[in-house]
């Protein structure tokens, strides 16, 4: 296994060094689906509740744990397939090489993230699997692109700094020279900095998830950009944000405060999420939102685990994962699939399909969605906190409503990829986001796979959905006009406003870099004066001293 770890890690890295080959550049865009097949071979450790640890260039510390090799297992079948797509979507295209070079950083940060065992090496994956969706966002080189690869560059900075300032405070508030995250974090307890740590880990890691009120990136980034890119980031990189909480949450002791910060921060999420969803007209944009929501009850669920000291939590939240990276990645590449596919079987197919997944969302039965609920319910219970999730999957269910009806009209609407994705692609992905998650529910949770198909599972998951029906039915019968607010909602004005700030802050470098130049030798000589007056100073005070 410790051999799998570094190549997993290694061969994108080495893929990435043989780009500046000229020669191999063409092989290297076709090859991108090889580069995360090391991942695929992690599957049996999401059966067990082992660890293995390994060293890694002899500094960097890797572990591979259960819900890390759910996430990474789930995430590397998305990032294969996902290479594929975007192999065959770059023929004929300029740049290339390019595109490649952020695609297998951002895939090395994003595979990284999960097994990263130090404090050091975690926040250089997570940087990778951050920044460099810059490059992948603005490939196309339209304003609207460049416009969200700024958002999405502003917040991944701004949540680096936030978990930059965690992780120095965490290793001063310990003894020890440890940096491995373990160590760290089950001594947060006794650590003077121990409430400062916690809230910046839940801000940190909560911007990448996309927590309100810090969630308006992530509409505007998923709104543009290539289809092949956008479904790697929402399904795979967005979960180096839920990683971190699990790692660096400290789970196996009662936080009753922070808990609550989280479960209320979470649910917040799962229902603004859903309601913002409804306001939308772009089906990427709904996407986005579910996401928003989808990410909040995963965020709250982690909420009531560390209210509770329920370490359990963690793996619940990773197998809820794995549904969500497969399901989420597979609809926006659905959205290319769809465009110049007009009528006949197929076109059906790719409707039914998509239908189910995105369902599957709001716990339709049978799904790996409503494996998920199942999962997490021990942890939920039977509480406030349990009809909160209800009415949240009444929203979604509203949510998911809204993205097939856009869904069907996007060929007609939307020029979502300037090119059509290969079937193949999708139906790949949907068919692991059916299959994975029933083939880990039972060792995972430790409940028979028959205990969701059982007459009470179906009927409790199934009334949230027939509510969220009716009342679509009933939105659609009577008329009402659903106020459209742009991606990204209450965030649109901060960000123009940040980016004003940025640009006059740029403008004022300029400025000073060319009246530098124009001053290039008076600044020389009062340089030298100054030197010349510190220096005669400097000899002369001997003098005057008594």
């Amino acid at each position: 296994m410790s051999a799998i770890l570094v190549t997993m890690v290694a061969l994108p890295l080495v893929m990435l060094l043989l780009l500046a080959h000229r020669p191999l550049r063409p092989l290297i865009v076709k090859a991108l689906a090889i580069a995360p097949m090391p991942g695929l071979l992690v599957l049996p450790a999401a059966w067990q509740t082992g660890q293995w640890s390994t060293d890694f260039l002899g500094t960097w510390s890797l572990v591979l744990d259960q819900p890390a090799a759910l996430m990474l297992v789930a995430s590397s079948v998305l990032w294969c397939i996902g290479g594929f797509a975007a192999s065959n979507w770059l023929k004929g295209r300029s740049g290339q090489g390019g595109f490649a070079m952020w695609w297998l950083l951002t895939l090395a940060g994003s595979l990284g993230v999960f097994v990263a065992a130090d404090v050091a090496s975690f926040y250089l994956f997570y940087a990778a699997a951050s920044l460099p969706a810059y490059g992948l966002i603005v490939f196309g080189g339209a304003t609207a692109d460049f416009k969200a690869g700024r958002v999405t560059l502003t917040a991944a900075l701004l949540g680096e700094a936030l978990i930059l300032a965690a992780f120095v405070m965490l290793v001063a508030g310990v003894s020890g020279q440890s940096l491995l995250i373990r160590d760290l974090v089950s001594s947060v307890a006794e650590s003077p900095y121990r409430d400062p740590v916690i809230l910046l880990v839940i801000l940190g890691f909560g911007l990448k998830i996309g927590l309100v009120p810090l969630h308006g990136w992530m509409p505007l980034s998923y709104g543009t950009g290539p289809l092949v890119a956008t479904a790697v980031l929402s399904g795979a990189t967005s979960k180096a944000g839920l990683m971190g909480l699990i790692r660096f949450l400290p789970l196996d002791a009662p936080h009753p405060h922070w808990g609550g910060v989280l479960l209320a921060a979470g649910l917040l999420s799962a229902l603004y999420g859903a309601v913002i969803g409804l306001t939308q007209s772009n089906p990427r944009s709904v996407l986005a939102y579910s996401s928003v929501s989808q990410l909040g009850q995963m965020a709250a669920v982690l909420g009531l685990g560390l209210a509770a000291g329920n370490s359990a939590a963690a793996v619940m939240v990773a197998f809820c994962a794995v549904y969500h990276v497969l399901t989420k990645g597979g609809l926006f590449l659905a959205l290319g699939v769809d465009q110049g596919t007009h009528a006949g079987a197929a076109a059906k197919l790719n409707l039914i399909v998509a239908i189910v997944l995105s369902l599957g969302f709001a716990g339709l039965p049978l799904t790996g969605g409503a494996l998920g609920k199942l999962a997490v319910k021990p942890i939920i219970g039977d509480g406030a906190a349990s009809l909160v999730f209800a009415i949240a999957a009444i929203g979604s269910t509203l949510l998911m409503l809204n993205f097939i009806r856009l869904h069907r009209g996007v060929r007609r609407d939307l020029d979502m990829t300037n090119g059509t994705l290969p079937r193949s692609a999708w139906f790949g992905v949907a068919t692991a986001a059916m299959v994975l998650p029933w083939t880990l529910f039972a060792a995972v949770t430790a409940q028979p796979s028959s205990s969701a198909m059982s007459l009470n599972t179906v009927v409790e998951l199934a009334w949230p959905l027939a509510a969220g029906a009716v009342l679509w039915w009933g939105i659609l019968r009577s008329g009402i006009l659903i106020p459209r607010l742009p991606a990204g909602d209450l965030w649109e004005p901060a960000f123009i406003w940040i980016q004003g700030v940025l640009q006059a802050g740029a403008n004022a470098i300029a400025w000073f870099e060319q009246r530098s130049r124009e001053w290039a030798v008076s600044a020389a000589c009062m340089v030298l004066v100054i030197a010349l007056l510190i220096l005669v100073l400097t000899s002369a005070l001997p003098d005057r001293l008594p």
